[in-house]
């Protein structure tokens, strides 16, 4: 679940009018606190990444190589081998950390990096670090690592009041995913840091994208999260947190983090993550690399103060625009689909002059959020219309490496936009008014048609085998299966799910969604 009001349902149904009014003010931050500005670091000529990067890229000034990880197990194995590969810095940017097993064992890695001298800085979203904040203060008090959270709660009263109390401003979060690793290998893309993108949550499972990037685009990500690090709404975690860590408390903190880490080095899935090769192979193989000219897109921090509807500055207007522009083929994935007025028809128009235009989402039983889905509904049909190729993820899908917890139900998650078979964008951007214009944004644009062309393949035989297909049959959806079955409604979910879609089509908030 990744968007603030998606957290809290069945409040903003009772405060819908409250937060109706909050929205329309300008919200107020809390002032800078004192902090030390930093900036990235480059590392000695000789370590370890430095020396393979300029092997890779050495032959290729300006492109940027980027490599697409689609397994959520090959996604946590290779940021473990970067965490052991640093010699001198780590720069975190993500929304959600989870103080679960996964989260727990990178915090280790990055507790062994620390302690062998590489500076790390971790910036975090505020809004879903409550079960987090004991020890991200105890990681605050190691002289080579650093935390921030940016737009911060007050952490006075209980999240769900001080969200409606304050809710002009709290709504507004970072969205950004990051992980940089001395300067030289850069992950972007959908996760976040927890169980449930990494595959072995047992309720949900979450099917994402990353890219593992190196060459120019690296000082691009690089700048950007130095921007939002030093950015007036980015707080050092001891001034939001009242809590420190004593000796006894920090002692009980690593022998939790050590056992866990054992624990899960020990199963199945733990000693496959230790034999993974993903990082060191890519490193001895410049073949293995999609090359091209790739950029960092991304808003400015200060987007989450601006009024929502000066969109135009911002990243998602132009990614919005790029991706309209497609003149033969666009391929849409986005877990949430929102187009809103619009986008909805300059889409439809794109149909019309004869782009091959397809759209993969979720269905209502793989969707985490049914208020979304309820917005998105009145979207099926204009689409179908217009002969869009519209299709909604099953939530029936077994994964042989990525879902190791094979009772989870399977979510979309990944954001990507194909465009013309040449370019792609892979990011942390949903077809959404939200990462439009209410949150902040971080993806890369790749030109290359090498892996544009290979990602629309994988999509043709991903959505035949993985979803439905949606097609009109007298004014009415009919959703498509790969076995030639047909079914009249929403297929999957539950009474209960189909009641929620319905109710929450019905209610004003599209905008804040």
């Amino acid at each position: 679940m990744e968007v603030a009001l998606r957290q809290y349902p069945l409040l903003l149904a009772i405060l819908l009018p409250l937060c109706l009014c909050a929205c329309s003010g300008q919200p107020l931050f809390p002032d800078q606190p004192p902090r030390v500005p930093s900036q990235h670091l480059q590392p000695p000529a000789d370590a370890t990444l430095a020396v393979a990067s300029r092997r890779l890229t050495t032959t290729r000034p300006g492109q940027s190589g980027v490599y697409p990880v689609t397994s959520a197990h090959n996604a946590l194995a290779v940021r473990l081998e970067a965490i052991r590969a640093a010699e001198s810095s780590i720069d975190i940017q993500y929304f959600i950390f989870r103080r679960d097993e996964t989260g727990l064992l990178l915090i280790l890695e990055l507790l062994h990096a620390a302690d062998r001298g590489v500076r790390v800085r971790f910036l975090l979203d505020d809004f879903t670090t409550g079960d987090a904040a004991e020890i991200l203060a105890a990681l605050q008090q190691h002289p080579n690592i650093e935390v921030r959270l940016f737009n911060p709660f007050p952490h006075k009263a209980p999240r769900p009041l001080e969200f409606f109390a304050d809710f002009g401003r709290l709504q507004r979060r970072m969205h950004n995913k990051s992980f940089t690793v001395d300067n030289r290998v850069t992950f972007i893309g959908g996760r976040n840091l927890s169980n449930k993108y990494f595959g072995i949550d047992d309720k949900v499972h979450f099917g994402d994208l990353d890219l593992v990037a190196i060459g120019a685009v690296v000082p691009d990500i690089a700048r950007q999260f130095d921007l939002y690090w030093n950015s007036r709404y980015s707080f050092p975690v001891q001034t939001v947190f009242d809590h420190h860590a004593d000796t006894a408390e920090k002692q009980r903190l690593l022998a939790e983090l050590d056992y866990n880490g054992h624990q899960l080095l020990l199963s199945d899935y733990g000693r496959s993550l230790e034999t993974s090769t993903v990082l060191a192979t890519l490193g001895a193989d410049d073949r293995l690399w999609y090359w091209g000219k790739t950029r960092a897109l991304y808003d400015p921090p200060q987007k989450v103060e601006y009024p929502p509807y000066r969109n135009a500055k911002f990243a998602g207007g132009e990614l919005m625009q790029m991706i309209l522009g497609a003149q033969r083929q666009l391929i849409i994935i986005s877990p949430y689909l929102l187009p809103g007025d619009e986008y909805l028809q300059p889409l439809i128009n794109a149909a019309q002059r004869g782009v091959d235009v397809h759209i993969l989402t979720n269905s209502l039983a793989s969707t985490d959020v049914v208020l979304v889905h309820g917005a998105y509904r009145k979207y099926r049909k204009p689409l179908l219309e217009a002969g869009i190729h519209l299709y909604e993820l099953s939530s029936e899908l077994k994964y042989k490496l990525d879902n190791w917890n094979g009772v989870s139900k399977s979510l979309l998650h990944a954001k990507a936009f194909v465009v013309d078979g040449e370019w792609l964008y892979v990011g942390s951007f949903n077809l959404d008014p939200r990462s439009i214009l209410l949150n902040t944004e971080l993806g890369a644009i790749i030109n290359s048609p090498q892996l544009a062309s290979k990602i629309a393949k994988n999509f043709t035989a991903n959505v035949r085998n993985n979803a439905y297909q949606l097609r009109l049959d007298k004014g009415e959806i009919v959703w498509h299966w790969a076995d030639g079955s047909r079914l009249s409604r929403e297929p999957g979910a539950s009474f209960w799910q189909r009641v929620g879609s319905r109710l929450s089509s019905w209610l004003p908030i599209e905008h804040l969604l």
